[in-house]
Parts: C-alpha cells; structure tokens; sequence
C-alpha cells in the first residue's frame, strides 16, 4: 500500500471516528460519545452511514432498547410549504447504537399515496412534527403527526417495530378541539409518557393565538381523555415534556417562528396537568418620568367609560424605535377607543412600519370584533413618524365619524358604526415585536367641553386597567442556537439520565427546508433544579449509558479516496457558466470505478446536472472528459446527497483527475458540500470556475466532498 494511500485513510478514519474507548490513562474504560455540532466557523451538516445527509426536521430523539430513534419530516424530495404542487416527502425514522452514526430507517409508511398527498402537500398547510412513543401495555409504538386537514389536527399511528411500518387508526378526539371543523387549530406538539405508564400529549393550541394544552391520553396513546390543562401563553409553539427528580419540565420556542431563529424558555411543574409556573411576570405598564411607558403586553383600558359616546381623546405619545422578529426596525405607538373589553372597539396605530405604499410615516386602523380583529386598513401620514420623537394625538368620535389629528394636522377621517360607546387605552404588541412607545396628559373631553377622564402620570395607574400579565417562561437562550427548539430527549446515562436539547436550524425560511441542520447539547440544571442557560458549543461529550465501543463503519471496499464526513457546509452556485471541480490523485494501481459527489438542487434548476471526470493536466486544469454521466433534475435530492459517475479506467498510483461538475440550467443551482478545513490536503482541492470551464481558479484549502473506488484491474 502506498504512503499516500495510508495518509488517505488515516485523515478518513480521524473524520469518521468520533465514538472511541479514552486512552488507559484516563482510567475509564467506558466508551465516550462525542456529539459534534459544527466547528469555528459555524454548524456543519450531519451525514448518515449510506453517506447522504440526514433528511429528518421537526422530530425527536427517542431510545428504544439499545438503540437510539431520530424521527423527522424528510424535505428531500421537494416539499415546499404552500407552494402548489410541491409533494409531501414523508416522515423518516434514523437509528444508531451511539447517537453519532446514524443508519436510514426509511419512511415510517407510504406518504406517496393520493390520500396523504391531498393531506400534506404544497397545496395545504402542511404535516410536521413526529413523535413516537412505546406502550408498554399493548406492546405497541404509537406515532402522532401534526396536520390541518382535520379539526383535530392530528393523525394516530401504532407499529410492532419504531420504524414501521406504521398503520393509521381512528382519528383521535382531544376535549379543546371536538368537533371542530378542519383548519389552523393545532400545531407542534409532543408526547410524553410518565415513568408510571400514563401518556400525555402537549400541544400548540393556534386558536387561542398560540397557547400551550396538555391532555392526559387513555390508556391506548391513541385519543385524550378529556383531562387536561392549560398554560395561558400566546405566541409560543414547540412543547416538549420530561421529568427530572419528580418535577416536570416544558420547554417550547418563545415566541414562535416558522422556519427562523427564536428562542427557547422553559416552565416546570409537579404534575404533568400542573400548575405549571416559569419566571416572574413584568408588568408591562409603568410610570417613568411622569409619563407611562408601555412595553408590549397588549392592550390595557381605563376603568371609567364604558358609557361614554362622543368625546375627543388627546395625549402625547413617544414611540420607541424598535426591532421585531422579522427583522424590520420600526416605531409605533397605539391608542384604543370605545372598547367594553381588549377584543373590541377601535385601535389606531401610529408609526413608520414598512407598510407598502406607506412607508416612512402611517396610520393603521384596526377594528376589532369578538376577539378577533373584523378589518384592518392603513394610510400614510402626510409627516414623517420617528422613533423617538413626541406627537400630540387627538381622536374624535362623534356618530359614526371618526377623525385623527397629529401636531395640530387632520391625517385621517373615517366612517365606521361599529362601536358607538366604550372605553380609552393603549395598545402595544409583545412577542417578537417588542414594540414600546411613552405617554403623557391623556385627558378624555365630552362635546360641551366637560372633562371626562384625565391623567397626566404624576402618581400611580389605578385609573386603569392593565393589560392582564401572562405567564412567562424562565429563557435559557434568545436564539436557540441559531434555530427553533425541537425536543428535549431524556436518555440514560451511567449516573442518571442526560436531558438532551435539540433545535432545528432551519435555512433562514427558505422555500425548501432540506438543508436546515441540527444542534444538539445536554441541558445543564443548577442545585435547584433551575437549567442554566443553553451554550451553543461546537461539540460535546455525553456520559450514555449502554453506548457500544465502535470505530464507526469500515470504508466500503475499494475506497481509495475519501473526504471524510466532518466539517461539510452546503453552497449552490452551479449554473450557466458557474462550474466546480474537486482534483483528487489515484492511490494505488487498479481500475478507477467510479467517483460520487455530494450536491442537491435549489430553486428549481430547469436543466440537467452534468458530473465528467478528467485527467488533470500540467497546469493544474482539468483536460478532456473520460467519461461524463448527465443527471436530470428530478434525480437530484434537495437534500446533500451522493450522486456517482461511473469511469472503469485503469490507473496507476499518483495519476492525477478532476471531477467537474456543471450545468446549463437558466434557473436555480445545484450544489456542494465543502469544507475548507482542508480534509484532503495532499492531493487535491476544490477549482472554481465562472467563465464555463474556459479559466480555473484554486480555492485554498478547500475541498469538495467526494470518495472514489479503485479495485483490482482485471
């Protein structure tokens, strides 16, 4: 075997060994996991044994016997949410013995049927969120699915195995949505089943604007019992349940986000039904500077009012510059009139949100009807609204006229008989608008000039009552690493169980969530119980209980060149004149087999993928194709997967190659999964090139992901 031939296996090996017996110095001779996460420069992508990455989103991590489960929604395939016509990919199931190579189970049952296309695909709202649980009593694995073309939102599963195949059962029933006609009611939930065998579901309860319900399940997993609680949040999502030292633990994204970054709080409980408590409230309302700052929490009214007709309201306000989740940076103050309750009346919003056709300065015009908001309507204001900035506000109501002047200016005139009585207040949006805005000498005046209500913010806010404090979750990170938490997996470890927290980092929305990847850390908890706030580290090394001493899977025979699995990022760029290659050198005589390549597509390529293997010439550019194999687009995964060209040339040690990959498609790109670590270092790395082959430039350090095969010439 040649030197360099070794040098190639021994960086293979030190990429794909991550699970190894520590040194007799260490006096353990237990086997170590380390769960890797990413490196210096960000998160990397997990690969699977067959060598493609791991297609597996929204889902969990369950044990079950001595093997490890990682469920998830597969992307591979092209689904796309709400996008008519993408299909629905399935929902996959990966195992491994070590939680670091993990072996492609396949799908838990046939999604590629009409029945669970019409349910799941682009033209519906979608099906996510996996969680399997086994039921020791019947001896059956139950699987829940969240979906929305029910009223209940879910689908029920049951299997003699974890990975399926599963069969559907009779729809569940749960107590808050019975009945109901199918649409946004639940979303993400989890399942939970208590060391005494009891299971309950958590779940994201969308028409309460996004609360937290836990119902107790009947002894089947199959359908609730009607027992349940709630949490009273809003705007959250994701639940996961576990149980630590006799406390409940329920950790869910706050606030939520589809496909984005947010963060990760946490309440706990001595129940699974409760109460469940997280941190101190902050009330939203309170006097600063003789005048009331408001941040967030919704609208509050004054206590005296409801009577009240026709009347002018005047104050001044100061909205704040802020961030939202959205990423827009914007200003907004609100006021509320002739409301009975939060759900009613009317709410006019002053600010500089990027409204189209309204930028730089608007008025939002709300009108609320049982609970809910009956119309929403915007103009621009004829003056610029900034953060910071003081205004004098006054809104006149009188019949059916409704008039709004600003520093003295008549912006808006509007005819609405909906509300004729009610109250006065503020409104500002929480979550993730983290809107806030000052007031100042409110004063409410009758049409014959009497004062009906005035406060200048000198004492105390018992005129008023404040919007009601919900509940808040203790946070223990702001962005969930960079992504959306998914479950909490508690696992058995040599002294105890390891809690570990898993997040979704999803491809900032993308249209296609195939390469969103995973992070996965063990939560830390103080002496009281409390979890200390998330790290987001590159990697760690997890005490599990049970863990097989393994050197990964042996290189599959002929392997003469590899890059290994560690440390791959996705890019797409190959299109048109945009070309890449990988050199890479024969390492020993015999006959080059073949060459696999790790792309996926993005943006809907309408033209083939072309892989073509070359010698490399003297000046380091690839020469004429020896062999070429043209993919369609329909065979290229969304997903980083391997794609191989055949050669059947025979070589000796040291012949230099290039595989070339490149495409004439007009729209969207096929990509790559590079490295730039360095992983092949002495023969070969990555080309790049933009004028359609013409010219080549090297990329230090960088190499594509490939493997190639050399056996015995015949």
């Amino acid at each position: 075997m040649s030197r360099q031939r070794l040098l190639l296996l021994s960086v293979a090996a030190a990429l794909a060994i991550v699970v190894a017996t520590p040194p007799a110095a260490a006096q353990s001779p237990q086997p170590v996991t380390t769960v890797v996460n990413g490196d210096a420069a960000g998160s990397t992508i997990r690969f699977a044994t067959d060598g493609d990455a791991v297609d597996a989103h929204d889902g969990e991590i369950r044990r079950f016997g001595d093997r490890y489960y990682l469920y998830g929604t597969r992307y591979g395939c092209g689904y796309e949410w709400q996008r008519p016509g993408a299909p629905f990919c399935g929902f996959a199931s990966y195992s491994s013995t070590d939680l670091v190579q993990w072996r492609d189970e396949g799908l838990l049952f046939d999604a590629s049927t009409t029945q669970w296309q019409q349910r799941c695909n682009g033209n519906t709202y979608g099906c996510y969120r996996p969680h399997v649980a086994f039921n020791e009593a019947t001896g059956k694995y139950v699987l829940w699915v969240n979906s929305y073309d029910i009223g209940v939102g879910y689908h029920v599963f049951t299997s003699d195995l974890p990975t399926g195949p599963f069969i559907e059962q009779p729809f569940p029933r749960l107590v808050v949505t019975d009945g109901i006609p199918p649409g946004l009611n639940n979303g993400d939930h989890d399942l939970f089943v208590d060391g005494d065998g009891t299971a309950y579901l958590v779940f994201t309860d969308w028409r309460r604007g996004g609360d937290i319900v836990v119902e107790k399940l009947d002894p089947t997993y199959r359908t609730g019992t009607g027992e349940y609680t709630r949490l009273g949040l809003t705007r959250v999502e994701a639940p996961s349940m576990f149980e630590r030292d006799g406390r409940y633990y329920l950790t869910l994204s706050d606030p939520n986000c589809g496909y984005c970054t947010t963060g990760t709080s946490y309440f706990t409980a001595p129940t699974p039904l409760g109460p469940w408590t997280g941190a101190p409230a902050q009330d939203s309302w309170q006097v600063d500077g003789d005048a009331l700052r408001v941040d967030g929490g919704g609208i509050g009214l004054s206590k005296a009012g409801a009577q009240w007709t026709d009347y002018d309201l005047t104050f001044t306000t100061t909205p704040l510059q802020t961030a939202s989740q959205g990423g827009h940076s914007y200003a907004q103050a609100g006021w509320v009139f002739r409301a009975s309750d939060p759900g009613s009346g009317y709410s006019w919003l002053l600010g500089n949100y990027p409204h189209a056709g309204a930028t730089g300065g608007n008025l939002t015009k709300i009108v609320w009807r049982g609970g809910g908001i009956a119309s929403v309507a915007t103009v621009k204001t004829p003056m610029a609204i900034e953060g910071g900035r003081s205004y004098a506000v006054r809104t006149q109501v009188s019949g059916n006229t409704i008039r709004t002047w600003v520093d003295g200016v008549l912006i808006d005139e509007t005819t609405d008989s909906t509300y004729r009585t009610g109250r006065i207040g503020f409104r500002e949006s929480g979550g993730s608008d983290h809107e806030s805005a000052r007031f100042d000498d409110v004063k409410v005046t009758a049409p014959d000039g009497t004062v009906l209500f005035a406060d200048d913010f000198s004492g105390d806010l018992a005129a008023w009552d404040r919007p009601t404090l919900p509940p808040v979750g203790n946070k223990i990170s702001n962005d969930s690493c960079g992504g959306q938490p998914a479950d909490v997996a508690a696992l058995p470890a040599r002294q105890g169980k390891v809690y570990l927290y898993q997040s979704d980092l999803w491809a900032n929305g993308a249209p296609n969530e195939a390469l969103a990847r995973h992070h996965w850390e063990p939560l830390r908890f103080r002496a009281d119980g409390s979890i200390e706030p998330i790290t987001c580290g590159r990697r760690y090394d997890l005490p599990l209980a049970g863990l097989r001493d393994t050197a990964g899977p042996a290189l599959p025979a002929g392997t003469d060149v590899t890059t290994g699995d560690l440390g791959f990022r996705a890019f797409c760029d190959v299109t048109g004149r945009i070309q890449r290659a990988q050199t890479f050198t024969a390492g020993r005589d015999g006959r080059l087999q073949r060459v696999s390549y790790t792309t996926f597509r993005a943006g809907h390529p309408d033209g083939p993928l072309v892989l073509e293997v070359s010698r490399l010439g003297t000046d380091r550019r690839p020469g004429e194709p020896l062999t070429r194999r043209e993919v369609p687009a329909a065979g290229v995964s969304w997903s980083p997967s391997r794609v191989a060209v055949e050669v059947g040339l025979d070589v000796a040690a040291g012949d230099r190659f290039a595989l070339v990959v490149r495409s004439a498609a007009s729209r969207g790109c096929y990509g790559m999964a590079y490295n730039d670590a360095d992983p092949y270092p002495t023969g070969g790395g990555g080309l790049y090139s933009n004028d359609g082959g013409t010219t080549w430039r090297e990329e230090t350090g960088r190499d594509l992901r490939i493997d190639t095969t050399v056996v015995a010439a015949p």
